[in-house]
C-alpha cells in the first residue's frame, strides 16, 4: 500500500494546488474578467462557502456509499466542467451561476481527499501521513500561480489564466488511476 499512498499524496498535492488557485485568483478574475463589482466579491465569497459546504454535506453521503475515491474523481470532473464553461461565458450573472456551481465541487474534493487518506493510514501513523499530506501540498504550490501567469502572458488575457488552473486540476484527475482501485 505504500506506493499507492505515495501516488495519492502526489496526485492530491496537484489537484489541491488547483483548488488553492481557485481561492487565490477567483476574486481577481471575478472583477477583471467578468465585471463583478468589487463590493459584490465578498458576497460571492459567502455564497461560494455556503455552496462548498452544501456540496461537502451531500458528498459525505456519497463518500459513505461509494467511497472517497469516486467522489474525488466526480468532483474534479465537475470542477473542470464548470471551469471550462467559465472560460467561454461573460458577465457577472454568468460568473455567479457557474462560479457558484464550481464551488459546489470544492468541498467534496477537500473532504473526500482527507477521508481517503484516513482510510489509507496504518494505525498509529496518522500524524505522519497527514504531515506528509500537508508537506506535499506545499511542495507543488507554485504550479497554478506559474501557469496562470504563463497563460495570461502568452495569450494577453486574464481569462486565459483560468486555463492554467484547469490544467492543474486536469493533471490531478489524470493521475486518477491512483484514485481508482488499489
Amino acid at each position: 500500500d505504500a506506493p499507492h499512498t505515495a501516488y495519492f499524496l502526489g496526485a492530491s498535492a496537484v489537484f489541491r494546488d488547483g483548488l488553492a488557485a481557485i481561492f487565490s485568483f477567483g476574486a481577481v478574475l471575478a472583477v477583471t474578467v467578468y465585471g463583478v463589482a468589487p463590493g459584490d466579491v465578498l458576497l460571492f465569497g459567502v455564497a461560494a462557502n455556503v455552496a462548498a459546504a452544501l456540496g461537502a454535506l451531500v458528498a459525505g453521503r456519497l463518500d459513505d456509499a461509494v467511497g472517497p475515491k469516486q467522489v474525488i474523481v466526480w468532483a474534479l470532473v465537475g470542477l473542470l466542467a464548470c471551469g471550462v464553461t467559465l472560460l467561454v461565458v461573460s458577465g457577472p450573472t454568468m460568473f455567479w451561476v457557474f462560479g457558484t456551481a464550481l464551488t459546489v465541487f470544492v468541498g467534496p474534493v477537500q473532504a473526500s481527499a482527507r477521508t481517503y487518506l484516513a482510510r489509507l493510514c496504518p494505525p498509529g501513523r496518522e500524524g505522519q501521513l497527514f504531515g506528509l499530506y500537508a508537506t506535499t501540498g506545499r511542495a507543488v504550490s507554485f504550479l497554478s500561480p506559474v501557469l496562470v501567469g504563463v497563460f495570461g502572458t502568452v495569450f494577453g488575457s486574464d481569462r486565459a489564466g483560468i486555463a492554467g488552473i484547469l490544467l492543474v486540476l486536469l493533471a490531478g484527475l489524470l493521475t486518477r488511476r491512483t484514485l481508482v482501485g488499489h
